[in-house]
């Protein structure tokens, strides 16, 4: 049965089933429709398509959503050739795709972005295409449909699909409806049953693979597919991140879920955030329902490493092949056909072998038409019929297929050695500072690579943590020992990878490396090591991602919501074994507990003053202090904790100042007899539960703090950053603002009477010190006991708004933990994450002293 007559198929069976949502920012969905409603404004969109002789070739320009779909199913079942266009897509690139079409399909954000593109310069003398824009309440509106036009396609062609070239223009692919159709009934054939029940987008359903995956198997299934509420972009869409995407998985409760590489290792951080769990709590809070979604990944390497982890929470992600030119999928690991470490056997309908030289070669009823424009990367198909896919891999005994790498993008470097680039890229891409990490070689003495430095990650930290792992974990032949760095960013993600992750290797090589290098056309040359100079005065993030949970911790171990008084915390609390102290306790997996939990409890270990601070200096880079406070024990650690006996609200120590360090240390030297806790709130929770009004209006703008700070605060502070290097009487306001770093963000002005004046922006929301998601973590609603009460804006200098004020008092309040003092208990706290505050005092001889530190 052809493609169209399936979907209708499954609209007839299925009139009343629930087809389409859209999220509301609420949790009720903004707009949802049925299977009668979608096949009954398709039915009628057809009727509207223009009468011609031959098929015609229609540009889909929308954002996903319900009138996606309609247009889809309407030009499948009129015989249309569908050309959809990315909303991200350039004016050159949208003209290259959208020249030879007759007729655009817009909604309102596409007829805005065709408007853009037409303006350009890219379209001058061109002519514009004609429009017809496509409501889904205005076609259920129709009265009567008039007779469907239906044409006979040339070839069978039914979409002509983008895909990435070696240049910024985009390929035509052209696919063919029984193409489509063989490769549907394949994936349903290895896919459990119903297991697309209820599917979520993430990404451009102008993508091939989301079409096949999230459109016509979960249609096929009689399933609903969900989209995200308008607000929040998409992957591969300007703004979008899948930080920002993860809270929707929950509201979306999917079955079943493909996720490029970029949300797969946001997953494994979420899912990390709370490793006591078991599998049914973990899949509740990730995804709103008690099993886990079945998952499926492609269109870039996925480390072994981050599907092993993954694994090992019971989250298991099914690694698939495909190309374009097959329609989208070739291989696919699924129950029942699983190997980890491969991307599992050819689809029933797919041949698979390798040539000579190791390129993997397909055949199957799913190849494409052809490619509507010439490319220099394109496949070519022998005349046995096999495509050359251009990808190295090996075939196992039993048919499983790993692929290793592009055969044009292995290298030989200088001396003769042969690396393919795309494992060790994965292996990268596993520490918590890259983002992206590719590499070049090509006749170089050494390995050359350009790396993305993920956000809350100086260039600095990033590059001692890339070389480390080099050395540690890759051989002298494959790491890279020329590093380029760059911050993540819209611009660099957009011009130098595509929406599945895949580099542009030319683009980048002629943007960042030839530049430096002298160089020009293929990466053939060297670049100069490079990294631009850190963000001094930003906290400094670990040089390595955290370690998994290590056994060797002498402690009891237990989540605070299982203590009295703590429910629903995330933190930890380690009872001391019988006889231990804190001198056994490794730092290791002390940190790496403290990256799972946020924050930490030790208690019964019994320590004193100074055993506390040989603590903290054992698991810290450098010490700092709050200059208002007074020292306790020896070597200048721990400072008393005097903020007199009224409640402080919930802040992040120094947190208002560009001198916010990494990790917050207590020490309860005499315990209260009553009340006096201290509390803490997560701010990776509070961030999952602000409202998406709430959350977008602090990605928009920076935080401003503005203060007065006296002449003896200031100084000591100085004194104390610079090690002693200088007499405290000979510190100037010069070292204070060579220890600030960044002028953008930190302004110092000096007053007559040696007081300094000092406006600091920053983000209310970043990243967090183990990279393990965005917190919200500031001191907006933090103490100035010992100092002059900070003025807070927003970056233009607007007043926060009193009702995101109340947002944000009300979502702390509701996840505020108290921590009830026992005498010698220690608490470790992220205090990239994690925000502190306390009870008013009830007992006065409580002594709580403090320490700061750099990890």
């Amino acid at each position: 049965m052809p493609l169209h007559e399936q979907l209708i198929q499954a609209c007839l069976d299925h009139p009343g089933a629930l087809m389409l949502e859209v999220q509301g920012l609420g949790g009720a969905p903004a707009r949802a429709c049925t299977y009668a409603q979608v096949h009954a404004a398709a039915e009628q969109l057809t009727a509207l398509l223009p009468a011609q002789a031959v098929s015609p070739r229609v540009g889909l320009v929308m954002a996903n959503g319900p009138e996606w779909v309609v247009a889809d199913l309407a030009l499948l079942i009129a015989g249309a050739v569908e050309v959809p266009v990315p909303l991200a897509f350039s004016a050159e690139q949208a003209h290259h795709l959208l020249a030879p079409v007759d007729l655009c399909l817009v909604d309102r954000a596409g007829q805005a972005r065709l408007n853009a593109w037409l303006a350009s310069p890219a379209w001058a003398g061109r002519r514009p295409p004609a429009v017809l824009n496509v409501d889904l309440d205005e076609l259920l509106s129709r009265d009567t449909v008039r007779a469907r036009r239906r044409w006979t396609r040339e070839d069978d062609v039914c979409k002509v699909i983008h895909t990435s070239g070696t240049t910024s223009l985009p390929k035509g692919v052209r696919i063919r409806s029984q193409g489509l159709s063989d490769l549907l009934v394949s994936l349903r054939r290895r896919a459990p049953a119903r297991a697309y029940a209820r599917s979520f987008s993430l990404v451009p359903l102008s993508l091939l693979i989301e079409q096949v995956t999230a459109v016509y198997l979960t249609l096929l299934d009689g399933g609903t597919l969900v989209f995200p509420p308008d607000s929040i972009p998409l992957l591969g869409e300007l703004g979008g991140t899948p930080v920002a995407l993860l809270p929707c998985l929950r509201q979306a409760r999917p079955s079943a879920l493909t996720l490029p590489p970029s949300m797969v290792e946001a997953l494994l951080a979420a899912a990390q955030t709370h490793i006591l769990e078991d599998t049914v709590q973990r899949s509740e809070r990730l995804f709103g329902r008690a099993r886990p979604p079945f998952m499926a990944c492609g269109g870039a390497p996925v480390a072994s490493q981050t599907l092993a982890q993954l694994a090992a929470l019971g989250l298991t992600l099914h690694e698939g092949y495909g190309l374009s030119e097959n329609s989208s999928v070739v291989a696919w690991n699924a129950p029942g056909h699983f190997k980890a470490g491969t991307v599992g056997q050819a689809l029933d309908h797919v041949q698979v072998r390798l040539s000579p030289a190791g390129e993997l070669l397909v055949r199957s009823s799913s190849l494409f038409a052809g490619y509507d424009g010439g490319d220099p990367s394109s496949c070519g198909v022998d005349a046995e019929g096999w495509l050359h896919t251009g990808d190295l891999a090996e075939i196992d005994a039993e048919g499983f297929i790993t692929v290793k790498g592009r055969l044009k993008n292995v290298f030989i470097t200088a001396h003769g050695r042969n690396v393919a680039p795309e494992w060790v890229e994965s292996r990268y891409r596993t520490l918590a500072c890259v983002e992206q990490a590719v590499l070049f070689g090509e006749g170089l003495p050494a390995v050359c690579g350009f790396f993305v430095v993920a956000p809350g990650w100086t260039l600095e930290a990033a590059q001692v943590a890339i070389e480390r792992f080099g050395q540690e974990h890759l051989s002298e032949v494959e790491r890279a020992q020329r590093l380029v760095l760059v911050p993540a960013g819209p611009q660099v993600q957009r011009e130098g990878f595509t929406v599945t992750g895949r580099p542009r290797r030319d683009q980048i090589w002629a943007q960042y490396l030839a530049p430096l290098a002298g160089a020009t056309g293929a990466p053939k040359g060297t670049a100069e090591d490079r990294a631009a100079p850190a963000m001094r005065g930003a906290p400094q993030p670990a040089l390595q991602s955290a370690a998994p949970w290590a056994t060797d911790l002498p402690a009891q171990v237990s989540p605070l919501s299982a203590q009295a008084g703590h429910a629903g915390s995330r933190g930890l609390l380690l009872l001391a074994p019988p006889g231990s102290s804190v001198q056994a306790l490794a730092p290791a997996p002390l940190l790496s507990r403290l990256a799972q939990a946020g924050f930490v409890l030790l208690r019964g270990y019994g320590p004193t003053m100074d055993d506390f601070s040989d603590l903290v200096r054992r698991l810290s880079r450098r010490i700092t202090l709050d200059p208002a406070r007074s020292f306790g024990g020896q070597g200048g650690v721990a400072q008393k904790v005097d903020a007199g006996l009224d409640a402080v609200g919930l802040h992040c120590e120094n947190g208002n100042s560009p001198f916010m360090p990494d990790l917050c240390w207590f020490y309860c030297e005499q315990g209260p007899r009553t009340g006096s806790q201290t509390t803490v709130c997560d701010g990776q929770r509070v961030w999952a539960a602000l409202s998406a009004p709430a959350r977008q209006a602090f990605l928009q703008q920076d935080i401003v703090y503005s203060r007065r700070v006296e002449e003896d605060k200031w100084k000591r502070f100085a004194f104390h950053m610079l090690g002693g290097a200088k007499p405290l009487a000979h510190i100037t306001v010069d070292d204070l603002v060579a220890q600030a770093g960044d002028p953008q963000r930190t302004r110092i002005s000096l007053e007559a009477d040696g007081a300094i004046q000092y406006r600091f922006q920053v983000g209310a929301v970043h990243t967090t010190l183990f990279g393990d998601g965005l917190a919200f973590a500031n001191s907006l609603l933090g103490p100035s006991y010992h100092y002059e009460r900070p003025r807070i804006t927003f970056a233009d200098g607007r007043a926060l708004p009193a009702d995101l004020l109340a947002e944000v008092q009300q979502v702390t309040e509701a996840l505020t933990e108290n921590i009830d003092w026992q005498t010698g208990d220690v608490v470790l706290i992220d205090n990239t994450r994690v925000m502190h505050g306390r009870r008013a005092i009830d007992d006065p001889s409580r002594r709580i002293f403090n320490a700061l530190s750099y990890l």
